[in-house]
């Protein structure tokens, strides 16, 4: 079954969106060849920038979600747009630390808790609107809802997943996004409330009753709205051209570096791992403009 992201309204006072992103997580699992831990963070982190850039009110609208907790798997960034292609890299895909003390995956200590949650959105005006938070938890999905509590002044409930295979392929992944709008009746925040044990149980549900029904399970008894249904893809736009703007980036003296001592240079994409030979000439041509800049 495809990737799926919904998005729906409770009893009228609150949004809700859930997302369905096993096969963009195992995509990512592929080209990165990230070890457990490592998935199930890039993951997570992907799942909870999936339902973020849906939030975006214009097609164009892009965003950047930066999960930096100073722990060993190191940065984990997230790009998507409005349209929901997506893209996605952890630093250490081969952090793998042992279980923790409830015998599960140690992603809180791979990810840490010294570092922020960065999230830029460029909306298309002059100046990108950039909102940081200290990471909480180091889970990801409590470090999300503290995001969206302290930056957006939104409380939230977050809940993110990546469960593995025993081959550590995906068996799924995804998550749910709870935001009351502002006049939220205390009945339905008192009705989520209640329910914030069986959001933790989405991936559970999703194993027989995909997205869509999984939020009928967790929220039966209240009155929910479709309002749409999108399909997340994962899809990296590097192009030679873009990775000219980092080559120039590095500065004349590297540029200059990498043509005397190798005759080239090889630049990989770390969204997508796709390789970029520059040749000497190619290089020199760069070396130009960095120069004028």
């Amino acid at each position: 079954m495809s990737d799926i992201l919904i998005r729906a309204m409770l009893n009228g006072e609150a949004a809700v969106c859930a997302c369905d992103v096993s096969e963009m997580v195992e995509t990512a699992r592929k080209i990165h060849e990230t070890m457990p831990v490592a998935t199930i963070a890039l993951g997570r982190t992907l799942a909870a920038g999936t339902m973020m850039a849906s939030m975006l009110k214009s097609r164009h609208d892009r965003m950047t979600l930066t999960i930096n907790g100073g722990g060993p798997a190191g940065t984990i960034m997230v790009v998507g747009e409005a349209v929901l292609h997506m893209k996605g890299y952890i630093a250490n895909p081969v952090v793998n630390l042992p279980a923790n003390d409830r015998g599960t995956f140690d992603i809180a200590g791979a990810v840490g808790t010294d570092g922020f949650v960065t999230v830029v959105k460029d909306l298309g005006l002059r100046e990108p609107y950039i909102g940081k938070t200290p990471m909480l938890t180091g889970e990801i999905g409590e470090d999300i809802a503290n995001y969206f509590l302290i930056s957006e002044q939104q409380p939230s409930v977050v809940y993110v997943n990546t469960w593995l295979e025993t081959d550590m392929s995906i068996v799924n992944a995804g998550g749910v996004i709870v935001r009351p709008l502002p006049d939220c009746s205390e009945e339905t925040l008192t009705e989520i409330e209640k329910r914030a044990g069986t959001i933790a149980n989405y991936a559970m549900y999703m194993l027989s009753k995909g997205a869509r029904g999984s939020l009928e399970q967790i929220f039966e008894g209240m009155e929910m709205e479709i309002l749409e249904e999108q399909q997340p893809l994962w899809q990296c736009d590097c192009s030679k051209e873009r990775l000219e703007e980092v080559v120039i980036s590095l500065g004349k003296h590297e540029i200059q570096d990498m043509i005397e001592k190798d005759d080239g240079a090889e630049i990989v994409c770390r969204f997508c791992n796709k390789k970029y030979w520059f040749s000497a000439e190619e290089l020199k041509r760069l070396l130009e403009q960095a120069v004028k800049e």
